[in-house]
């Protein structure tokens, strides 16, 4: 569920990575390897009957031409998924594959590959190992509320408040109305809840939380209009959930088990996980540290955004239903146009960007490419399709995302489209077609950016990774645009080729500048997945935050140096050293600075579950002991300013260490990392 990998990279990285579509890099093999002159073709691969050798076309009659061209091309892509599959676990640390690929309305493949349990020696079943699918589960919220759609129990262009109970109707100050449709989207305006308890258990919970009671806990309120950016939201598809339920009468589990996995034959898929089902052929999560580390399991508790359980086979069988535009005869689960509309784009920042459908979002390299990830701490997994080709497939890795099975992940979706001759580097337009806005128009965007999902969140290490990634924007007299992170422009200039819409040639990359209906203005990048997202700081937000930072580590700097020198200075008169005594604290506010800088930058860094639970801890710890030497200096300046005791180099010394302290703690305040104030 959570996708935060490029965010530790810092805003840099992720915006650099706009410079050119990386392909993956080439896995070392276990036992076949890939070198780097062989073909795409040699490099991808994919399919096959449940791992066993397929028949070859020189034993197929003449008249079953194209059945033995069908089985050849199985045959080969099989081959290649396994040479895949041997360099890419091992380059990228993953113990388990389980995976599904459909083509012209047949599963083709149903493989799994590596352990679903290291220590045990468990090998991966696609038709029997469960996989935690994570957000793509999230696809399945999506069907469902389509679904009733379609019946006329749901209305995806209503006030979402017409089906929800008074103890969860959203105040709303918007004009905007929220409805299922920026639910479905991701569009809805809610903050980010993503640190608050309540959204996932470290056990698996002996009965299920109700939807209500959870949403209770845990629905932010909105902060922006629905419809102005989008910002994902487990938060958002926990209340669409919520409402399939209102709108059914049945329970999300039975609801999703009923409509969904009985017309599918879906029946080793779970809707959530309960002790006794631990046993029932799950695959165990590893996180890789110099070896397989096992992760304990827990439970969504948003399962509507992420609880899902399945198997290669059952989500093979969810994949063809939406190819084949809902599915066919008894087994269907939509009508045409119900799956049309559900693939179909409904949201964009600009129709030139790749955007949200219900459920699925485009593919940021190809549009025509429907995707959805899932990430846990301890799996990852993809569902792609590209409805007008017929093809598309399932995958599931139980490695964390940040652990590289999400790489793997991405590099097969790559190999996978290669493979049948789709371009994953559409070429972009260097016209939007319409008359560009005069550049003094848009000079009022010039500013700093914050990820928009940093708002809403309390404190800790999220709240500080988004507040770090703020990109500045610059607008020439001639209307063009630059990023600029750290101080260092990023990529070159984009040119306005249409309202508020900006092309990079040298990137082959679109940016998008907007206004909100509250008068916020976003930038949208054109990179990954289309969450990306930023807002505009107000002057005081974006600058006070990095000004308070520097000064604080300027005068914890000076003020160690200033300590070394008053002892170096020190005289053996008891007066001197009183005063040195009463000094202490003001020294002692450099080092507790110093080790507030420390604890904080390992906290957004470090992997490390010990230290991302107890770092903003130490950093209040730090900031009390900060407050206190402020008040103990100010004391001492009092007392012996009035006496006219107090020199003026210590003065100096008190008064620049006190305002370095204010200034830490100022930061803290602004970051919301306080958790005493």
């Amino acid at each position: 569920m959570r996708m935060r990998q490029w965010m530790k990279m810092g805003l840099a990285v992720a915006i650099v990575a706009q410079a050119a579509v990386m392909q993956p890099e080439p896995a070392q093999a276990q036992a076949v390897k890939v070198q780097p002159e062989q073909t795409v073709v040699q490099a991808a691969k994919l399919l096959s009957k449940g791992g066993q050798s397929l028949p070859h076309a020189a034993d197929t009659p003449p008249e079953k031409h194209e059945e033995a061209a069908a089985m050849r091309e199985r045959e080969r892509l099989e081959q290649l998924t396994d040479e895949f599959m041997k360099t890419a676990m091992d380059k990228y640390h993953v113990p388990g594959v389980t995976l599904a690929v459909v083509k012209d309305g047949a599963i083709l493949l149903e493989k799994g590959y590596g352990y679903a349990d290291v220590e045990a020696k468990v090998p991966v079943d696609p038709h029997k190992t469960r996989f935690s699918i994570a957000s793509v589960s999230k696809v399945f919220t999506a069907t469902a509320a389509l679904q009733l759609a379609e019946q006329g129990k749901l209305n995806l262009d209503a006030d979402v408040n017409r089906y929800l109970p008074d103890s969860l109707q959203v105040a709303n100050p918007y004009k905007t109305q929220l409805t299922m449709k920026r639910l479905l989207t991701n569009t809805g305006g809610f903050g980010n809840a993503e640190q608050r308890e309540g959204a996932w258990s470290d056990t698996v919970p002996e009965q299920r939380v109700p939807l209500e009671q959870t949403l209770q806990k845990l629905l932010p309120p909105l902060v922006r209009a629905p419809g102005d950016a989008v910002q994902y939201s487990n938060e958002g598809f926990t209340l669409a959930g919520y409402i399939v339920e209102r709108a059914s009468g049945l329970s999300y589990d039975e609801y999703i088990r009923q409509h969904i996995f009985a017309p599918l034959h879906m029946d080793n898929s779970l809707t959530y996980l309960t002790p006794e089902r631990l046993h029932r052929q799950l695959a165990q999560g590893y996180s890789y540290d110099k070896g397989f580390v096992k992760m304990k399991q827990g439970e969504v508790l948003t399962y509507p955004a992420g609880s899902i359980w399945s198997t290669a086979d059952d989500m093979g069988k969810f994949v063809l239903a939406h190819l084949q535009g809902g599915g066919q005869g008894e087994s269907a689960i939509l009508q045409q146009d119900t799956a049309k509309q559900m693939h179909s784009l409904q949201y964009s920042a600009h129709p030139l960007m790749p955007g949200y459908a219900y459920g699925f979002f485009q593919n940021y390299k190809n549009p025509a490419i429907l995707v959805h990830p899932g990430d846990t701490e301890a799996f990852s997994s993809l569902v792609s399709i590209m409805p007008s080709k017929g093809i598309g497939f399932f995958i599931g890795c139980n490695s964390q995302y940040e652990g590289d099975g999400g790489t793997l992940r991405d590099a097969f979706e790559e190999q996978f489209y290669s493979f049948f001759g789709v371009s994953m580097d559409q070429p972009l337009a260097a016209s939007a077609g319409e008359a560009p806005e005069p550049a003094a128009s848009i000079q009022s965007y010039a500013g700093t950016y914050a990820m928009v999902i940093s708002e809403g969140l309390g404190p800790g290490v999220s709240k500080l990774r988004y507040r770090m990634m703020t990109p500045g924007v610059t607008v020439s007299a001639q209307g063009e645009v630059t990023l600029k992170s750290a101080g260092e422009e990023l990529n070159g200039q984009y040119t306005q080729i249409g309202k508020q819409i900006f092309y990079n040639p040298k990137v082959n990359k679109y940016l998008v500048l907007k206004e909100g209906e509250s008068g916020s203005k976003y930038l949208v990048l054109d990179t990954t997945v289309p969450y990306q997202a930023f807002v505009k700081l107000d002057s005081w937000e974006a600058g006070a935050g990095g000004l308070a930072w520097k000064i604080a580590l300027a005068g914890a700097l000076l003020g160690l140096i200033a300590g070394v020198v008053a002892v170096c200075r020190r005289k053996k008169k008891g007066d001197e050293r009183m005063r040195l005594r009463h000094r202490l604290p003001a020294y002692l506010i450099a080092p507790l600075i110093l080790g507030t800088a420390a604890v904080t930058l390992l906290g957004v860094f470090s992997e490390s579950r010990a230290v991302q639970g107890h770092w903003l801890l130490a950093a209040n710890i730090f900031a009390a002991g900060i407050a206190a030497g402020i008040a103990c200096s100010a004391g001492f300046a009092v007392k012996y300013g009035r006496s006219k005791k107090l020199h003026l180099y210590d003065a100096a010394v008190i008064l620049g260490l006190v305002l370095a302290g204010a200034s830490a703690i100022l930061y803290m305040y602004l970051m919301k990392l306080l958790l005493f104030i």
